[in-house]
């Protein structure tokens, strides 16, 4: 599958019984993220922005879209738009607070992973985030007032190829990951903010 829009006939050319045939439907551009030397994607314009509203995606990250073969800085990228100087209520990774909250709480975490290169590291980041034990395995609890999503980044950073996690915060019923792959983002995603449960 191409991530361009192919037409074999001309859109609104006739069928043989003389009637107009309906246009062939359109792929969405996908996108594509580059990190160091490793590359993500592809993604819907839609997953763009949500990764840019969350700040995954900065002026500096490097993108492509469709079947571009050079990455462009995301604020120069010229089917891209988007105000990366526009002031933001809060900055990324500042906590959010729930209506009635004047402090950031304390949440429990549910932390698995896999990793390839050993748990010191990850455990490293755990305990300075606040306090932890390992519950089995490559699986974590931690205890902290850091957000779900300062706990991901910190976590991306020290991450290598082919590793990956997933982090639940049990406290605020929020979830994130990094790295789990496009069909289990897409199926997390699905099961997680599903209206059914059956």
């Amino acid at each position: 599958m191409t991530d361009t829009l192919e037409l074999s006939t001309q859109v609104g050319s006739l069928d043989e019984e003389g009637m107009d045939t309906a246009p062939p439907p359109f792929e969405g551009v996908k996108w594509r993220v580059k990190i160091g030397d490793t590359e993500y994607g592809p993604y819907p314009r839609s997953r763009l922005i949500d990764f840019l509203k969350e700040g995954r995606v900065t002026a500096g990250t490097f993108i492509r879209c469709g079947n571009d073969a050079d990455y462009h800085r995301a604020d120069h990228h010229p089917n891209l738009r988007w105000d990366f100087k526009a002031p933001r209520k809060r900055k990324f990774g500042d906590p959010k607070l729930e209506p009635g909250e004047t402090e950031v709480p304390v949440c429990n975490y549910f932390i698995a992973a896999r990793l390839l290169s050993g748990n010191e590291r990850f455990e490293r980041v755990l305990r300075d985030a606040g306090k932890m034990t390992r519950a089995a395995g490559d699986m974590w609890v931690l205890r902290s007032k850091q957000t779900v999503h300062q706990l991901r980044n910190q976590l991306t950073l020290i991450m290598k190829p082919h590793e990956h996690f997933i982090i639940v915060n049990a406290s605020k019923d929020r979830l994130a990951w990094f790295n789990v792959g496009v069909e289990a983002d897409i199926a997390v995603r699905g099961v997680w903010d599903s209206d059914e449960v059956v």
